[in-house]
């Protein structure tokens, strides 16, 4: 596991300089403290850090060919790479190490771009090719280790990180309006936007080929919904079996210490049980909580869970000081990302890094099998449409408009409006206020008039839409759905935040459920195997009921979020007051203070639950606080 960036200028005269790319590949030591790498011939440079995993002695990198004109820096791990090893070596390839690196490398040799559909595992690399200066640049196909880029006439540069790119100095951005839209929106800014107008990240599945002739972007794989409806439950589930063991067991491969965070619930305790199975001794795992008792305490769930697995079990109440942690955590983000379980990720990861260096997650499960609320109310909304008309409208629909439905507000009640009133508006309606954090209407209250006429220039869910509609390659409600969550949630959410926060730890994370062979297969089976009725991960419940305690398989989906209401309310009351409300506040531009004052007060008094909507806020402004100087254009 290791970081990368590097430069390429367009003019084949122009070099690198050695002390810029220095200071670039510094900004990510924490990605890899073991070594450091370099390479710069004609008008590229690349660097990484390398955090050392496989091949501990022979892996540094950058790595090249015996003639030198291949040149490669990677950051990942690729399982099936001593498989392609013995293919490349029966072509006459002679290899110097015992690294994935040099397979990823002799591959490129022996079949082109063609190699990255070859390779099991996450990876971001850069491969130099000196023959025609061309740099080919890629991310892995579900986007478990990021890429981004900045380009110009005169140069692209790269990196793991955006702060490696900014460190280049003197570049032209802007902050990208459609961006913060849609980081108001989702909590996040999917790709390929950031936050800055010139960066944009590589989707995943798709690499970037860089010549003297300019940038091009093309993609080598993609996902296909495809139900085979015959498919029994009993086939289901033993091939599923069989993929995710397989999929645990080569994520075991490790020269350092391993182990696996374990949350309380399925999916982390199907990666735990099957990494246990597979062991020769007790694998150790990891869980955290907060002293604040709130419905998201997973600690007991964890430990019982680990009881019947025989795990080491390592557990830790932690009390951060949650000021000075929040900084840390923006800073290592790079840009406004406002999913509030970064907090208990990074958490995780600093806990789980004093006992190993690899650990596994069970990350995925619940965007395959359909794992989310929201999901069951999609297809609540699906069934109440199938209400007849006269009823669902005349009758439902007129009682109603009699009913006055407002956000944020406690209350078994109030909660069942809203939801009646999603079921109103179809599936997608649903689905889409659902993933929606500022809607249009909590929008023009809030917003400053000067921003709320650059963004009635974009489209409202532009990006959420396309995956439902003419991103969508496949068949069936659901999975138009779970479009959406594989393609955009989980690569630009959940896995940049998995990366982000364990790397900030030199923590190398492994996630087995995202294993491609696992993806395509979730994608062929029949949507109730994915939500039967309202039971939601049907298959993954099946399988797993012989390995977890009962209560695990059957409880209620929980968040790995920490106590935001609380701390609102008091450790970080004070704070938010101050950040939000001065007037020197970056969000003021943005945001009018009364209103922002009033959700404050709301909130801290219990009138009204806006713990998100502030988290929002108050992270974009304590993004600004760092990198706001990096906006110049």
């Amino acid at each position: 596991m290791c970081g990368i960036t590097g430069v390429y200028f367009f003019d084949k005269n122009r070099q690198v300089e050695f002390q810029t790319l220095a200071r670039m590949n510094h900004k990510i030591f924490h990605r890899g403290p073991d070594d450091a790498g370099f390479f710069l011939k004609d008008n590229v440079g690349l660097a990484m850090r390398r955090l050392s995993i496989i091949d501990l002695a022979g892996g540094t990198q950058p790595i090249q060919d015996e003639e030198e004109k291949f040149t490669i820096v990677f950051n990942g791990e690729i399982y099936n790479y001593k498989d392609l090893r013995k293919d490349l070596k029966k072509q006459g390839h002679r290899f110097k190490t015992h690294s994935d690196t040099e397979s990823i490398l002799r591959g490129f040799m022996s079949y082109g771009d063609k190699v990255f559909s070859k390779l099991n595992g996450m990876f971001g690399l850069a491969l130099y090719e000196a023959e025609n200066r061309t740099l080919t640049v890629t991310r892995d196909r579900i986007g478990i280790k990021p890429i981004y880029y900045y380009e110009d006439h005169e140069k692209l540069i790269f990196g793991s990180e955006i702060k490696s790119i900014l460190e280049f100095g003197n570049l032209k951005n802007s902050l990208d309006k459609e961006a913060l839209y849609e980081y108001l929106t989702y909590l996040y800014i999917p790709a390929p936007k950031t936050i800055f107008s010139n960066i944009k990240k590589l989707k995943p599945g798709h690499f970037l080929k860089i010549n003297p002739d300019g940038v091009h972007v093309e993609k080598f794989w993609d996902l296909k919904y495809e139900p085979i409806e015959n498919l029994t439950l009993q086939d289901a589930t033993d091939k599923f079996g069989e993929l995710v063991e397989d999929a645990v067991k080569i994520r075991m491969m490790s020269e350092v210490p391993l182990g696996a965070f374990l949350s309380g619930g399925i999916d982390s305790g199907t990666i735990a049980a099957l990494m246990q199975k597979n062991s020769s001794q007790k694998i150790n795992t990891f869980s955290i909580g907060f002293p604040v008792e709130t419905e998201f305490n997973e600690l007991p769930d964890s430990i019982e869970t680990a009881k019947k697995l025989g795990t080491n079990h390592h557990t830790l109440v932690v009390e951060p000081d949650s000021i000075s942690l929040l900084e840390k955590i923006i800073y290592h983000l790079d840009e406004p990302m406002a999913d509030s379980s970064v907090i208990p990720t990074f958490l995780l990861s600093e806990f789980t890094k004093t006992k190993v260096t690899v650990s596994l997650s069970g990350d995925g499960g619940d965007e395959l099998f359909a794992g989310y609320l929201r999901h069951k109310l999609v297809k609540g909304a699906i069934l109440y449409n199938k209400i007849p008309s006269f009823i669902r409208k005349e009758v439902l629909g007129n009682l109603l408009k009699t009913q006055k439905v407002r956000e944020q507000t406690p209350g078994k009640f109030e909660s069942l409006k809203r939801v009646w009133r999603d079921f109103d508006g179809g599936s997608e309606f649903t689905f889409l206020r659902w993933i929606t954090n500022f809607n249009q209407d909590f929008l023009k209250e809030i917003c400053t008039e000067k921003i709320l006429n650059d963004f009635a220039k974009f489209d409202f869910h532009k990006v959420a839409k396309h995956y439902l509609s003419d991103g969508f390659n496949g068949q069936g409600e659901l999975n138009r759905i779970l479009n959406f969550e594989t393609k955009v949630y989980e690569p630009d959410d959940l896995l940049m935040k998995v990366d982000k926060m364990s790397m900030a730890n030199s923590l190398e994370v492994r996630v087995p459920f995202l294993d491609h062979r696992l993806v395509e297969f979730a994608a062929v089976l029949p949507e109730s195997m994915k939500l039967k009725g309202f039971d939601s991960k049907f298959l993954l419940k099946n399988f797993s009921k012989s390995l977890l305690p009962e209560q695990v398989v059957r409880k209620k989906k929980q968040g790995f979020v920490p106590p935001l209401r609380e701390w609102f309310r008091s450790d970080l009351k004070d704070f938010a007051k101050e950040n939000l409300l001065s007037s020197n506040a970056f969000t003021r531009e943005f945001f009018t203070k009364d209103k922002v004052s009033k959700i404050l007060d709301e909130h801290i008094k219990g009138e009204r639950n806006y713990e998100y909507q502030i988290w929002v806020i108050l992270t974009l402004e304590l993004w600004a606080k760092q990198f706001g100087r990096m906006i110049n254009d």
